[in-house]
């Protein structure tokens, strides 16, 4: 179970747990969508959140056990064949708290740079426009390696 105090002592944690592997990226939105729906958050919430999910899961199978780094400024075309498990843990109160927790490579995608986005498409570099689009979303992020794993806490208040 998480160390986090944010998400620790929560009465309503769920906890899901998938071998990082695109093909699971379906049953990780529907276990997010399906609490969220199971709490009554609207349509609004169930869907920017579940992008942010996306985001997060689809990271973490593309480059989290990889051979390769995060460095490249090239996309990578193919997810890493070496996946290991992710756990994706939900909590719904007066804000959803989102929790990833992988044992992947040491990462921490809120220090790199956003991108420029007033820049024309073809003079900006390739990629951190998803992880732009979770900090746009989410009211607080949180980044921590801890005991060999990378964990990124996500919270969204519930209107």
């Amino acid at each position: 179970m998480p160390k986090n105090k944010d998400i620790n002592n929560l009465i309503n944690l769920k906890e899901f747990v998938t071998t990082a592997k695109i093909e699971n990226l379906d049953a990780v939105k529907d276990f997010i969508t399906g609490e969220l729906a199971a709490c009554n958050c609207t349509a609004k919430l169930q869907t920017q959140l579940a992008l942010v999910v996306e985001e997060i899961f689809v990271n973490i199978v593309y480059y989290a056990y990889s051979e390769d780094t995060w460095a490249s400024s090239l996309p990578r075309e193919q997810p890493s064949t070496a996946a290991g498990n992710v756990a994706i843990r939900i909590a719904v109160g007066d804000e959803v708290i989102i929790e990833f927790e992988d044992c992947g490579k040491p990462y921490n995608p809120l220090e790199k740079d956003d991108p420029d986005i007033t820049l024309d498409a073809e003079k900006r570099e390739v990629g951190g426009l998803g992880i732009l689009l979770v900090k746009s979303i989410a009211d607080a992020i949180k980044y921590r390696y801890e005991d060999n794993k990378n964990i990124l806490l996500i919270k969204k208040k519930v209107a």
